[in-house]
């Protein structure tokens, strides 16, 4: 079990791995937290990380960590993946 109970509220799901970006890894946590919700506020749930997601996307290419990303999980060598061109 991992420290963050949002994370172990459904054993079913796979662990997200993490994106080696810290506000992106934010974002996947706050959505791993949709179990825990009512379905009526999913919707709600749903805008506000697809908006903080497009916000990382559309950021100020100096603030944001570019390039690769180290390890990118289990099974991942992290090759391919670089940041902004």
């Amino acid at each position: 079990m991992s420290a963050d109970p949002a994370r172990d509220a459904d054993p079913a799901s796979p662990p997200v791995p993490p994106t080696g970006h810290a506000r992106v890894d934010a974002v996947l946590d706050r959505a791993a937290e949709l179990d825990l919700l009512p379905v009526a506020e999913h919707p709600a749930r749903y805008e506000e990380l697809h908006a903080a997601l497009v916000a990382e996307l559309t950021a100020e290419p100096g603030t944001v960590p570019a390039g690769p990303v180290p390890g990118g999980g289990p099974g991942q060598s992290g090759q391919g993946q670089c940041g902004p061109r």
